[in-house]
């Protein structure tokens, strides 16, 4: 009985101890620090620290409180000897290398145990462990290890949100910095490097986050419509007190369906009626998967077959519209209608190109429609114009006006003219006169008909006449001389009368001729023998001239002298030739 009794009294006091033991332990949480903390040289440094308030008691007459906070380092690695930078149980232990810049941050009370070295230096850098105990407890609790690491130069701010969107996506990112020393945050501000969009920018207003077990972190957002146009970069910049300025650039990577789809020309000359190469050119995100053509000609649409970024296209005119379709991923689109630069020789517009005269003032346009560019020139009358006209050349929706203006006091012709590497054209745009046309070609025509008339002339004077046909019998021997000679004389012809011959004088126009026939004949006249033709027959007209034969007679009355002269005086046989008259 009496052991069973001590076996109870020993039972009790074990589960006593046990209990007490217990609380003297609950009271000495371990703390929850970060593993990392970053610390810039010349700032201060706050080791995050929090914990679980233990739940208040009263065994044994006492309130279990955590009153102590305890950071120790490393001083030797091969020792493993250990200093105190910072005790709140006793200030004595704490290393001179930290006195006077370690402190309790937080307050125990709300289970934040965080410490704050200040000043701090690149020896810092350490790894520190940081204990806790509970009130009136010799020992400490378990401790827990954090790495502060301490640079010059501070860290970068980070940048998080999506980094791909579609054209016309709205996009949001956020900028964040942490910092270690809460008496010395930076500021942040976003900035625009490539691709402004302040037009449809949005910054929100900075605030402070307190993550769990983590240090105080700075953070700002950006909100924007995603464009193509220019890739999107934005940079994010903190700036410390004292003007140190650190900062993170991203892209946005955009994508979009084809954009600015255009029309190019790969052939440097394109004459109308050849053939040109043409390419489909356009920016996309992705890249264009598949390519469409098609052109427009003397008003009906072609398709073609051809998929690929350049085409053929033969038998170009002037009138021809080109078009092209890009399409990927995202979307398609197409260009414009484009005409081509189809070079042709000029052609001047009649309905635009005219002449007008006022007051006699010419105002004369010639409009003409050539590639390339024509040289146009003036004819007025036939020549240049006078220096006193002016001339200028305007263009304008690609049809060249040149304009002509003077001083004309009657209407001449005026005639523009238009030329280019591939051909020429020309237009009258004014007429001259009738009246004054007129009066330079009568003056030409009786110049050339005088000239004519007076050819005739020469050449009938100059022709040789033919001979008249012989009104004598052939065996005669009496022939007509062909440029006769007339002269005025008297005709004598003998007349038996009264058993005598008598002379009879007759006026009239005697036609030389001559004969090679003589006969003898009586010294003082006799009859005519063989000059006559009898048996009825008359003859008209034609009088043959005496012929001399040692001369002519320019003229002037024959008589019987004269006739004597024409009698050869060295014919033995006394005779005379004979000169036949006949009138026809």
């Amino acid at each position: 009985m009496l052991l069973v009794m001590c076996l109870d009294r020993m039972l009790l006091l074990c589960t006593v101890i046990f209990g007490f033991w217990k609380d003297t332990y609950a009271v000495s949480p371990v703390p929850s620090v970060p593993n990392h903390v970053p610390a810039l040289a010349g700032s201060c440094v706050v080791i995050p620290c929090s914990f679980t308030p233990p739940a208040s008691h009263s065994i044994l007459g006492r309130q279990g409180k955590v009153v102590g906070v305890r950071l120790r380092y490393r001083t030797s690695y091969i020792f493993l000897l250990r200093s105190t930078a910072f005790s709140s149980d006793d200030i004595s232990t704490v290393s001179k290398a930290f006195q006077g810049r370690t402190s309790l941050w937080g307050n125990t009370d709300d289970g934040d145990c965080s410490v704050m070295i200040d000043r701090v230096h690149l020896a810092d850098s350490n790894v520190y462990q940081l204990a806790l105990k509970g009130h009136g407890q010799k020992d400490w609790g378990k401790a827990s290890s954090v790495n502060i690491v301490v640079s010059e130069s501070p860290e970068l701010p980070v940048i998080s949100g999506v980094w791909a969107a579609t054209e016309g996506q709205m996009v949001s990112l956020n900028c964040s910095i942490s910092y270690s020393c809460p008496s010395q945050a930076p500021t942040l501000q976003w900035r625009w490097e490539r691709g402004a969009q302040e037009n449809s920018s949005e910054y929100g207003e900075p605030h402070v986050l307190r993550p769990q077990g983590q240090g105080p972190t700075l953070q700002t957002s950006l909100t924007f419509i995603a464009s193509y146009r220019i890739k999107p970069r934005m940079r994010c910049e903190a700036v410390y007190p004292g003007g140190r300025r650190v900062y993170t650039v991203k892209e946005l990577h955009v994508t979009f369906p084809p954009k600015d789809v255009t029309v190019q020309v790969h052939t440097l000359t394109v004459q109308e009626g050849l053939n040109v190469l043409l390419a489909c050119s356009c920016k996309a995100d992705p890249p264009v998967t598949e390519y469409r053509w098609s052109y427009t000609q003397h008003g009906l649409t072609v398709d073609l077959h051809q998929r690929t970024f350049t085409v053929r296209v033969y038998n170009v005119t002037r009138d021809m519209r080109v078009r092209c379709t890009a399409q990927n991923l995202i979307g398609r689109a197409g260009s414009k209608s484009t005409s081509l630069n189809i070079q042709y020789k000029p052609v001047i517009l009649h309905l635009s190109s005219y002449c007008v005269v006022e007051r006699l003032e010419v105002l004369c346009r010639c409009s003409v429609d050539s590639n390339p560019r024509p040289a146009v020139t003036w004819s007025v009358n036939g020549s240049v114009p006078p220096y006193s006209y002016n001339t200028s050349v305007g263009s304008e929706n690609g049809t060249l006006t040149a304009t002509l203006k003077g001083h004309m006091d009657t209407p001449l012709s005026v005639v523009c003219f238009a030329i280019n590497a591939l051909g020429n054209d020309s237009h009258t745009l004014l007429q001259a006169k009738d009246g004054s046309l007129l009066w330079k070609v009568i003056p030409a025509v009786c110049i050339s008909l005088a000239t004519f008339l007076l050819s005739l002339l020469l050449l009938f004077c100059c022709r040789k006449r033919p001979g008249k046909p012989p009104v004598y019998p052939g065996d005669m021997g009496i022939y007509q001389d062909r440029m006769p000679l007339y002269i005025n004389c008297t005709e004598v012809t003998n007349t038996y009368n009264n058993g005598s011959y008598q002379l009879v004088y007759q006026n009239c126009t005697p036609l030389f001729v001559r004969t090679k026939q003589t006969h003898p004949m009586g010294r003082r006249g006799g009859e005519r023998r063989g000059g006559e033709r009898r048996g009825g027959e008359r003859r008209r007209g034609e009088s043959r001239g005496w012929e001399r034969r040692g001369g002519e007679s320019q003229g002037g009355t024959v008589d019987r002298g004269t006739r004597d002269r024409q009698s050869p005086a060295s014919n033995d046989n006394n005779t005379e030739t004979a000169i036949y008259l006949e009138i026809i």
